[in-house]
């Protein structure tokens, strides 16, 4: 099993979709590390800004969307606070909206869409990669810290009155 890491194009916003639904569903019935809720966040609308900003890729296990990721160099101004490596206004690539279907978790996508990460930030010439993720997504902490990232502390989005999540941990990884 082979996991290809491509730029989505059109026709794959019915599968991002789908991947959205299914993992919402497996959320709202088990442990919502993210927070993420069924209706509100992430939508196909969040895919297709993505697809329209040409910063969102796909993974594919023998044909089939098995994850997804948007990987834009703009970064959320409350990222102002978090204590990184390098300045804050240096070239950076972040990690937004990274989904992985749940029929194929344990499949090394999730670590497949993070590493992918690094290639195209050492393609762009960026100093370092950033990502957040809720306070108590502790799977997805544990995975960015498996790939090399420090955690440089916490940030209020300013989501706690939207979704009621307050609190995001932040992770840099410098490209060298």
């Amino acid at each position: 099993m082979s996991i290809l890491i491509r730029k989505a194009v059109a026709s794959d916003l019915d599968s991002v979709e789908q991947l959205y639904e299914a993992l919402l569903d497996q959320l709202e019935h088990g442990i919502n590390y993210p927070g993420w809720r069924k209706g509100s966040y992430p939508l196909r609308a969040d895919a297709e800004e993505g697809l329209a900003e040409d910063i969102l890729y796909v993974a594919e296990i023998d044909g089939r969307i098995a994850g997804t990721v948007m990987y834009p160099h703009t970064q959320d101004p409350s990222y102002r606070t978090a204590d990184w490596q390098i300045p804050y206004d240096s070239p950076v690539l972040t990690l937004h909206i990274l989904a992985v279907h749940p029929d194929c978790r344990a499949m090394g996508v999730g670590r497949a869409l993070v590493d992918y990460a690094d290639t195209l930030a050492r393609e762009r010439g960026v100093l370092a990669v950033r990502l957040d993720t809720h306070e108590n997504n502790l799977p997805a902490c544990r995975l960015y810290e498996k790939c090399g990232y420090h955690y440089c502390g916490l940030v209020d989005l300013g989501l706690e009155e939207k979704y009621g999540l307050k609190w995001y941990r932040t992770y840099e990884k410098l490209i060298r």
